[in-house]
């Protein structure tokens, strides 16, 4: 049955797997090494759950349920990408809707993998193209341009040299998800901003979820102070959500004190934003936002 949570990999930073609270539940249930994720109209998309792959998030969520209301049947007739695929959700969701031609590409090969058996979880036939890549470095001339870029990227900043040599003393060889993935969205986010008038149709959008961890103004300030001749990018807030700070694996609890200073450090300088209630639980802004070429 769809429309329930499961929480047990939900564990809130502060109270340690005290209840997700979202204001808008997320339509999610895992079952047997499987869950469904539920993104409205009827659009629901089956995933296996793999070691060391990204679970579809609450933001994940509320970035599909946004192409399921905004994406008509002529931009689906065009070229798509869906940039961090993780499990290939959104790739796998874009099919549904309608679309034909799909590439899917995550830095990571484990996701890869993982995301295009979750096609065929899905469908009975593969057509969705599956491909390594950091962010446009994979892609060949014969990709061409598209008309429509979905990127979901890491949602916090590029830690400071004291707090990298903290997590790798804490770090495990285990098959939990990397720590270290969530990290660096800020420098993720310029190289893909640089790149993207190479791989989006002059008319074409790119579609880009932001964590207010990353620092949004400070990186748009930095893209702009840094891209010179080059085309510009018009960035327009379409949806704002406010989610509670999850941490996804027992590892990641245990650092928890490292990234709470590391958060802190970044809101004293301004360059990262997120509310903290009584209680002290950590919230944070993902704002979907579209882009598209001056």
């Amino acid at each position: 049955m769809l429309g329930l949570v499961d929480k047990s990999w939900m564990i809130d930073l502060i109270d340690d797997g005290s209840a997700f609270d979202a204001h808008e539940v997320v339509e999610q249930e895992r079952r047997d090494g499987e869950y469904a994720a539920y993104f409205g109209l009827g659009q629901s998309v089956r995933l296996l759950d793999r070691p060391r792959v990204f679970r579809l998030s609450p933001a994940g969520l509320a970035l599909g349920a946004y192409l399921t209301k905004s994406f008509d049947d002529d931009l689906l007739r065009g070229r798509l990408l869906d940039l961090g695929t993780g499990s290939g959700a959104l790739a796998i969701l874009l099919r549904g809707l309608g679309g034909s031609t799909i590439v899917a590409t995550d830095i990571s090969r484990e996701s890869v993998d993982a995301a295009a058996a979750n096609e065929l979880v899905n469908y009975s036939t593969p057509q969705i193209e599956f491909c390594t890549s950091d962010v446009f470095a994979g892609l060949g001339q014969e990709h061409g341009k598209f008309d429509a870029i979905v990127f979901n990227p890491p949602g916090w900043r590029t830690p400071s040299p004291e707090v990298r040599k903290r997590l790798q003393a804490a770090d495990t060889d285990d098959d939990e998800l990397d720590l270290s993935s969530m990290f660096y969205g800020d420098e993720v986010l310029l190289k893909f901003f640089y790149e993207l008038p190479d791989h989006l149709h002059a008319r074409g959008r790119a579609i880009v979820g932001m964590n207010s961890l990353i620092g949004i103004r400070d990186v748009i300030r930095r893209y702009k102070d840094g891209c010179g001749t080059a085309p510009g990018i018009r960035f327009k807030l379409v949806e704002r959500h406010t989610f509670p700070l999850l941490l996804y694996t027992a590892r990641w609890v245990s650092s928890r004190e490292i990234l709470l200073d590391e958060f802190q450090r970044w809101s004293e300088a301004g360059v990262a934003a997120f509310t903290m209630d009584r209680k002290g639980r950590i919230y944070w802004s993902y704002e979907i936002v579209e882009c598209s070429i001056l």
